[in-house]
C-alpha cells in the first residue's frame, strides 16, 4: 500500500447518526418524520443528490441554496467540537503516515467542514489531499471521487486502499481498480453480510490493522 483514501463520515469518524439526526431535526420542522429506510437512502447520497429530494418530495419551500446553508449551519459547530473520531482511526492514521504511505480523503459531505474535527484529533496534518463528490457530480457508486483522490497524491489504484463504511462506496472503488477496506459502523449493521461479501477486507475497528 502507497496510498490510503479515507471516507470520513462513518469511517474516520463516529459522525452518522449526526447527520441523520440534522437531516430529521430539520425535516421535523416541517412535519416530516424519516422511515428507518429512508435515513438508509440518504446514507448512501450526496449532499448534493439529496437537495431536490428534500426540497421536492417533502415540499420544503427553501431554495436549495438555503437548505444547503442550513445544513452546513446545523453541522458545522458539531465537527468543531463534539463529533468523535472512532475507535484507533486517528492512531491509525498516525502509523501510515509514519510509515511513508500517503494519505487523502473522499467525502460527499462539505468542503473542509471536517477539517476542524482533524485537527483536534491531531491527523489534520497526515492527510495530503481531498476529494469531494461535489467535484465529480456522481456518488460513490462510481469511481470518480476515489480516482481524484488517488490523483492527488499521485499513487496509482492499484498501489491504494479506500477504507468505507458504505456498500456503494466499496463497489465504487473497486470498479476503480482499488482495494477496499470495509469499516464497521453501528448505522451500517444491517449491512455486514454485503459488506464482507464485496469489501477485500472487513474490519470492526482500526485496532484490528495496528
Amino acid at each position: 500500500m502507497r496510498g490510503a483514501i479515507f471516507d470520513i463520515d462513518g469511517t474516520i469518524l463516529n459522525s452518522m447518526t449526526m447527520w441523520i439526526d440534522v437531516t430529521t431535526k430539520f425535516l421535523s420542522d416541517f412535519d416530516v418524520y424519516l422511515t428507518p429506510r429512508q435515513c438508509e437512502i440518504f446514507q448512501t447520497m450526496t449532499l448534493e443528490e439529496s437537495l431536490p429530494m428534500i426540497r421536492d418530495k417533502y415540499d420544503i419551500k427553501m431554495s436549495e441554496e438555503e437548505i444547503r446553508g442550513e445544513f452546513k449551519r446545523l453541522v458545522t459547530d458539531e465537527y468543531k467540537t463534539t463529533v468523535q473520531a472512532k475507535p484507533y482511526a486517528a492512531e491509525y492514521v498516525k502509523k501510515l503516515y509514519a510509515d511513508g504511505v500517503k494519505i487523502a480523503v473522499a467525502t460527499s459531505g462539505y468542503e473542509d467542514l471536517w477539517r476542524p474535527a482533524f485537527e483536534r484529533f491531531g491527523i489534520d496534518g497526515c492527510v495530503s489531499a481531498a476529494a469531494y463528490s461535489a467535484e465529480v457530480g456522481v456518488n460513490k457508486s462510481n469511481p470518480d471521487v476515489y480516482l481524484l483522490a488517488a490523483k492527488r497524491i499521485d499513487v496509482e489504484p492499484s498501489d491504494c486502499v479506500v477504507f468505507e463504511d458504505i456498500v456503494p462506496g466499496i463497489n465504487g472503488a473497486k470498479k476503480g481498480g482499488f482495494k477496499t477496506c470495509a469499516v464497521w459502523d453501528s448505522s451500517n449493521e444491517n449491512q455486514t453480510a454485503e459488506l464482507k461479501r464485496d469489501a477485500d477486507r472487513y474490519i470492526k475497528s482500526f485496532k484490528e490493522l495496528m
